[in-house]
């Protein structure tokens, strides 16, 4: 009786082990869903009250804080506090009051590069080839 209960454990660990293996993969991808789908609904809050101006990207850190990441542009400071009054309304209507922290990267895509003078001595044109 016990050889046959014995046979049966052994015969039960793979399937379990895969059952396992299934129920963990399906948690990670609902929780990589809710990410999606709280930062189509930010990003589309947004849009829809100040324009194509930010594009958030979140992720869940392990503690359950969500970690807002956008790039703005930190020369109209009044833009960036009704971006940051937006996501705080977002956050607020969530439930559970989850916690968040927010991360601003400025937005360079604007900026023009100053140009670069050379200030060093200039060597005259010469006929001779530069390799020999």
């Amino acid at each position: 009786m016990t050889a046959s209960v014995a046979i049966l454990v052994l015969l039960a660990i793979p399937f379990l082990a895969v059952w396992s293996l299934l129920a963990v993969a399906e948690r990670l991808e609902d929780r990589r869903e809710l990410t999606r789908y709280r930062q189509i609904e930010l990003t589309d809050a947004i849009h829809r009250e100040l324009g194509a101006v930010a594009a958030p990207v979140m992720r869940r850190r392990f503690s359950g804080e969500w970690l807002v990441s956008m790039t703005v542009p930190l020369d109209r400071p009044a833009l960036v506090a009704s971006i940051l009054q937006l996501t705080g309304r977002h956050f607020a209507a969530l439930p559970s009051g989850e916690r968040f922290q927010v991360v601003l990267t400025p937005d360079t895509s604007h900026a023009r590069p100053r140009a670069v003078e050379f200030l060093g001595p200039r060597q005259a044109e010469t006929d001779r080839p530069i390799a020999a």
